[in-house]
C-alpha cells in the first residue's frame, strides 16, 4: 500500500524554544486509510495538522508527500490546492459569499476548471451533503451544522489525495455527524486517498482504520482499529 505522507522526526517549538509543541513525531499515512488522531487539548494535534498541511514549517524534521520533499515542488500553492484538503474546526467560510460560492472558491485558482464545471462540482457536493437547498444562502445566515457540511464540501471539491480535518464533527448533532463520516469514508474509497482527523469524538474513532494517540507532543500509541479489521 502506497505511503502518501511520511513524517520523520518532526519537532516544533515556539517562543525561542520555551514551548515545545511537537517532540520527535514519526508517522506514515497510507493510501486508502482513515486515521483518527486523539489526545487531550494542547497535546499537539492541531500543530501536526498544520505542519502536514504546509500551513506552518517544522523547527526540524522532514515530511514527504507521495515520496517527494517540498523543495521538489515547483509551486507550493498549486501543490496545496491539488493535493491537500482542509476542514478547519471553525469552518472559515467567507460570510459575504453564498454556500455555493464558498465551495467554488477552492477552485478559482485552477484554470483547468471552467466556471461551469466549478458550479457543477459545488452543486453536486452540496447535494451529497444534504444542503443543496442552502446553496444560495450566505454562510453567515445558516446553521453551524450546515456551515460545517459546506466546509467539508469545499475541502473535497478538488478531490484531494490528503484530507486533514480538525474536529469535523465538533458541536453538531449525531445525524449530521454520521452523514459527514460517511462522506469522508466514501472519499477515501473513491480516491484511494488518506484522511487524518484530529478528534475527541469516539464515533470518528469507530470509523477510522488506525487510531493514533498523542500526549505532550509525542505519539504514544498507534493501533489498527479492531472494528475495521472485522469488516
Amino acid at each position: 500500500m502506497n505511503s502518501l505522507i511520511e513524517v520523520k522526526d518532526l519537532y516544533k517549538v515556539y517562543d525561542n524554544g520555551l514551548i515545545q509543541s511537537l517532540n520527535g513525531i514519526t508517522l506514515t499515512l497510507k493510501a486508502g486509510k482513515i486515521y483518527a488522531l486523539m489526545g487531550a487539548s494542547g497535546c499537539g494535534k492541531s500543530t501536526l495538522l498544520n505542519l502536514i498541511g504546509t500551513l506552518d514549517s517544522p523547527t526540524s524534521g522532514e515530511i514527504l508527500y507521495d515520496g517527494k520533499y517540498l523543495n521538489e515542488v515547483r509551486s507550493l500553492s498549486t501543490f496545496r490546492r491539488d493535493f491537500i484538503g482542509f476542514v478547519f474546526q471553525f469552518h472559515h467560510l467567507i460570510p459575504v459569499l453564498t454556500l455555493r460560492e464558498n465551495v467554488e472558491s477552492a477552485l478559482l485558482s485552477n484554470r483547468k476548471v471552467s466556471a461551469k464545471e466549478r458550479r457543477e462540482r459545488a452543486v453536486a457536493l452540496l447535494d451529497e451533503m444534504g444542503i443543496l437547498h442552502r446553496a444560495d444562502s450566505y454562510a453567515a445566515k445558516i446553521s453551524g451544522g450546515e456551515r460545517q457540511r459546506g466546509a467539508i464540501a469545499r475541502a473535497l471539491v478538488n478531490n484531494p489525495k490528503v484530507l486533514l480535518a480538525d474536529e469535523p464533527t465538533g458541536n453538531i448533532d449525531s445525524k449530521t455527524s454520521k452523514l459527514i463520516l460517511k462522506k469522508l469514508r466514501d472519499h477515501v474509497e473513491q480516491t484511494a486517498g488518506t484522511i487524518l482527523i484530529a478528534t475527541h469524538d469516539n464515533d470518528v474513532a469507530d470509523i477510522a482504520d488506525v487510531i493514533i494517540k498523542m500526549e505532550d507532543g509525542k505519539i504514544i500509541s498507534q493501533e489498527e482499529n479492531p472494528r475495521m479489521e472485522k469488516k
